[in-house]
This record gives structure tokens, sequence and C-alpha cells, in this order.
């Protein structure tokens, strides 16, 4: 397997000044990844035509730009691309590879089109290009990809937005189990992890199932990784594009949609757009609204939802779940528990299962529960899912699940979809044996992630500081600016960001780059929180933004500056504040860039293994604390 070294070109291509975060180095990669993938494509329709090309391997070449000095010309590599694309196009109905039909080249050239080149060390692109020669895209690095994109959304949990648990998108495929020679759509597609999990589901049925592929999504990070993620998996890219599909003019419908639907507020200026097409309310709403209008007859659906749908009341909410009781056959409900999105969101989600046909008179309700909270160091996994799938079929009645009649809803005005467990008389069940055990491995992880932060803060890491210098030298403050508490929301695209950290969500960033958020005032004053992504930052804090990147690593400078306890230089009495002023006068000190990044990784790894050790605290103190409880109950009531 090539994941360790698709990390290891990770960590090489983040020691560039030019990227700044964990997307930007999975987006690098990704765009280089899609480079060497249509040179063996060439390769293979070279060979299979029988005949060696004249012009020079494309790949190959992208060595000549570390040859000498000269500035990384990343448009001439283009050219090299659409020159072989060129050799390839005019004999289209022979290409056994489709990436070079005209239709999807033209996709191919939209995403360089789109997507900037942002590496700007020659001799960093020369070993990134070498580790990538050394790679085959023929053993499993599809897989080791999909391992890529979960670390990234663990590194960054903004980058969640375009990609859903895989043990979700596995269980939804599954009970939905699509059928070949149809279509299979995803309005918000994101990564293409589920048209990978349909590929997977379907590909044993036969070797040619004639499954259609049709996606959509609006960033051009995700059309870049979900385009790369579906060549990677063999699966053709001429139904995916770069667009809203809230703005489809066509008329198409499909057999199968399965999707997560994005959700928080559309921009005022989508908002005209959305309302002419016949779309109003929540993005969540309109998505959902979507889909149902792209469900053919006889078609089924499963889409991942926030549960504000569910109880929501407001008019369009209430249509909306209305229509799905009475013109579609909404026969399932899965309940999830709150942390299945984490770290992207906190937001608890349900998916509902829906067919276009008549309306059958019973929802089956099934609540999710796992042994453990659900968060970013543990996240939701395909045993958890291993009952709801095997009750699906039958809409058995179990203690996880029942029955709730469409009729009684349809009288109750709320059309409230929020669903909950019948109160049972709750039995002993309690297994002292099979607890004690848990709490022996806990503590033994808890050992061993105890003795690891003993070895990570025993590195000896030998530093030389060059210079002493002042934050006014090497950055600007910027104050944030007022937000009205109606317009943060539960979710969204862009965090809200306060002295406190994240509060919220809003439709607009005021940030638009990597920076550095330091609370302003009361009881926040010179928390540091570090944002790698843009965001709206509120009045009572501010923003720190280097004046030059080649001489400060940020991730760097975040740490030092809470090493420094800043809410020490306050000043007030009924409100404390924290100065611009008195903040430009503030000391630290510097050592080579490539030191700070070394040091800022290493002092990365001793606060995550912190919280590490923290989170299974925690779980050991709840779990010892209902052993206890429960020991003593069981005599009790046994007395």
């Amino acid at each position: 397997m090539n994941n360790n070294r698709l990390t290891d070109i990770i960590e090489l291509l983040r020691k560039d000044t030019g990227i700044n975060n964990a997307i930007d180095a999975v987006e690098q990669l990704s765009l280089l990844l899609l480079i060497k993938y249509l040179d063996k494509a060439a390769s293979i329709e070279l060979l299979n035509e029988k005949h060696v090309d004249s012009s020079p391997r494309l790949f190959g070449e992208l060595g000549d730009f570390t040859k000498d000095d000269s500035v990384i010309d990343f448009y001439t590599l283009r050219e090299r691309l659409s020159q072989i694309a060129f050799n390839f196009t005019f004999s289209e109905s022979e290409l056994s590879h489709s990436v070079f039909s005209r239709h999807n080249w033209e996709k191919i050239e939209n995403i360089l089109e789109q997507i900037p080149f942002r590496i700007r060390s020659n001799k960093i692109l020369y070993l990134v290009v070498h580790r990538l020669e050394e790679l085959d895209l023929l053993e499993n690095i599809e897989v080791d990809f999909d391992y890529l994109l979960l670390n990234m959304v663990k590194d960054s949990g903004s980058s969640g937005a375009y990609y859903s648990p895989r043990p979700l998108i596995k269980a939804m495929v599954n009970v939905l189990n699509p059928e070949p020679l149809t279509t299979v759509y995803d309005p918000a597609m994101g990564t293409g992890g589920a048209f990978v999990e349909v590929k997977k589901h379907t590909r044993d049925e036969s070797s040619f199932n004639g499954l259609k592929y049709v996606g959509n999504d609006l960033s051009p990070f995700a059309h870049l990784i979900g385009t790369l993620n579906l060549l990677l998996n063999d699966i053709d890219i001429s139904g995916v594009s770069i667009s809203d599909s809230l703005l489809d003019r066509h008329d198409q419908k499909y057999e199968f949609v399965i999707s997560g639907l994005p959700f928080g507020k559309a921009s005022e200026l989508s908002k005209y757009e959305y309302d002419y097409h016949g779309y109003s309310g929540s993005l969540e709403a309109m998505f959902l609204k979507h889909t149902m209008d792209k469900l053919a007859k006889g078609g089924r659906a499963a889409i991942i939802i926030p549960d504000g749908i569910l109880f929501g009341s407001a008019a369009h909410l209430d249509e909306l779940k209305r229509q799905l009781l009475t013109q579609f056959n909404l026969h399932t409900v899965l309940s999830l528990p709150k942390g299945t999105l984490a770290p992207y969101s906190g937001v608890k989600v349900s998916v509902l299962f829906f067919d276009n046909t008549v309306s059958e008179k019973d929802i089956w309700f099934y609540e999710l529960r796992t042994d453990k909270p659900l968060s970013k160091l543990n996240s939701i996994t395909n045993s958890d899912f291993e009952d709801f799938t095997s009750l699906y079929e039958r809409r058995e009645v179990s203690e996880h699940s029942c029955l709730i009649s469409k009729e009684a809803l349809l009288k109750d005005k709320t059309l409230n979809l929020s669903f909950s467990l019948p109160k049972t008389e709750a039995g002993l069940k309690f297994d002292k044996q099979e607890m004690l055990a848990s709490l022996k491995s806990e503590q033994l992880s808890l050992v061993t992630s105890i003795e690891n932060h003993f070895d990570y803060m025993s590195l000896n890491l030998e530093c030389k500081y060059i210079h002493q210098v002042k934050l006014k030298d090497i950055c600007k403050f910027r104050s944030g600016d007022k937000l009205n508490k109606s317009e943060v929301t539960d979710s969204g695209e862009f965090p809200v960001y306060g002295g406190n950290g994240v509060i919220g969500f809003n439709v607009e960033p005021n940030r638009r780059g990597e920076s550095i958020v330091i609370g302003k005032v009361g009881a926040h004053c010179g928390n540091i929180h570090f944002s790698t992504q843009p965001y709206w930052l509120t009045s009572n804090a501010m923003s720190l933004e280097l004046l030059d990147t080649a001489r400060v690593y940020l991730p760097y400078l975040a740490h030092v500056l809470k090493s420094l306890e800043l809410n020490n230089l306050a000043t007030g009495t009924a409100q404390k504040f924290l100065s611009i002023n008195r903040l430009y006068e503030v000391e630290v000190s510097l050592p080579s860039l490539e030191k700070q990044r070394e040091l800022s990784d290493w002092f990365t790894s001793i606060e995550e293994s912190k919280s590490k050790i923290q989170s299974l605290l925690a779980d050991f103190s709840q779990n010892l604390g209902t052993i206890s409880t429960e020991s003593i109950n069981e005599k009790a009531l046994k007395g």
C-alpha cells in the first residue's frame, strides 16, 4: 500500500511556503496525481495502438522545471497536457480510456484552469515528482487516496463539507441497492464517495453493469478531488461537473439519488437565483426539494439531512414533509448519534429513505446508538450499522426500532418527523464482566497514550534562535466586525469566531485566508485560536495576519503566542480589554523557517497527544462511574 508514501508527500508539500494548510497540500498532491494518471493513461493508449509517440512522456518532463533556477511555469505543463489530449481526441471512438474523449478532456482542462499551482520551491517540486514516479497507480492507490482524504478531514474540519463518513455511505448504498442499467445521482458529490461505494457494491453483479453516474459540486477543490477519486476507481467522469445543482435547467430524472446534503443559509445573491428556479428556505430544504424533483417514478433515494428539517415548523418545511408523506413513500428514517459528522459539524443528522411510489402506511424508525460518544478521535464504524442493515428489509421492531403511523402524523398539524423510541420497562441488562473487560482495555490504551506523550515530550530538538522580533515587525492586527445574533446559525459554510473560538456559522466570511484569532475583551482576553479557512470574525476578537510568509510560519507563531498568556497584557477593571498597540510590542524568538515548521509539528503532536489522553480519561471516568452505579443498583434491586 502507498498510504505512507502519500502521507510523506503531504508532509513534504506542507514545508513549501505556498502551502498554507492540509487542504492546500491535498489539493496540490491531487493535481500532480491527476497529471500522473493522465500520463499513465496516455502510455496505455499508445501501447494499445502498438506505436510509440514521438512526444516525450508528460510526467517525466515535469522534472525539467527543476533543472535550473527558473520560475516554475505550470502553464507550460498544461500546454503539454493539451497536446497529448489533442493527439488522442481525433480517434475518440477508438479510445480504450474515456479520459481523453473530447467531452471529458474539457472537464480536465476546466479543473486545470480553476485550480492554482501553489508550489513555490523547485526543490520541493523535484522531490515530490520523484516520489510520485515511484508510485504504481494500479496497486490500490484509490484506497490510499481515500485514507488521505480521511486524514485531511481530521486535520481540517472544514474539509468535512466534501466528505461523508464512509461507513455511513456504505450502509446507505447497501440498503438502497442500486441496480444495473440505471443512473445514480448525487447533487452535492464532494469527493465522489457515494459513487465509489456504489461501484464497489455492484462490481460483483456483472463485468459491465451499465450504471451511470451523475453528480455536481460548486467547489473547484471538491471537483478536483472528486474527479481524481472517480478516475482512480475506474469510474467514468462524463456525468460529473462543477456546477450548482439548484440551478440545473434540465428535466432529467434519476432512478437512484444518494447524497449528503449541504446545510446552512444561502448567500443573499444566490437566494434570488434559487427563488427564480422555485427554491426557497435553507440550503438543506432546497436540496431536499431538488432530490424529490429529480427522483424518477419508481426511483429510490437516501439523503443525509440535519435534524432541523424533521422538527422545523416553517411553512416550506411543512410542505416538503407533507409531500414526503403523501406524494412519495417515506418508508425509513435512520436517526444518527450526535458527532457522526465530527469534526466538520456537531449537528445531529438523520438519513431519509424514500421512494417515488405510492405511499405505505408506516415509517420504520431506527435509532442508531454507539458504545461511546462520537468525536474526531472516535468515528462511526461499519460495525455500528450491522444491526440496522440486517433489520432494514424486514422492518423489524426491536429495542432500537419501531413503526410510526403516517395517518397519525398527518393528523398532527406539527408534522414532526423527529421521532423517538417508545418508553419501555428497562430490564436489568448489566454485564459486569463485559464492562470490566472494557475498562481494562481502556486502561491499557490510556497507559500507552501517556507513555507516547512522555516520548513526545522527551524529544530533544536542537534549535538556534536567530533573533528576537516584535510582532509589529512581522504582522498586522485587525479587529473583527459586529454580527447580529440572528445572523449566527448552527451550521453552515463559514465558521464565526469570537474570543472563545467558534460560536456558530455565517453565510459569508470577513477573513479570507489563514490567520490567528485573539480574544480581546472580557474573560476570553488573550485566547488564541488558529483558522486555516475563510471565517467571520466578530468584534470581540482580532486577527493576526503575517506581513511576510517567507520569514514566519504562522502555525509556529500561534503555538508561541498560546504559551505567552497574553491575557496578562489586558487592562481595565469592570471589563478587561487587550489593545493592539500592546500586542505589537510583544517579542518572540524566530529560528529558521524550516526549524519553525519542525517545532510547530512537534507542538501540534504534543497538543493532540494531550487531547487524546484527556478524552480517554473522560471516557474512563464516565464508564468507571457507570459500573460503580450499576454494581450498587444490581445488588440493591435484587436485595
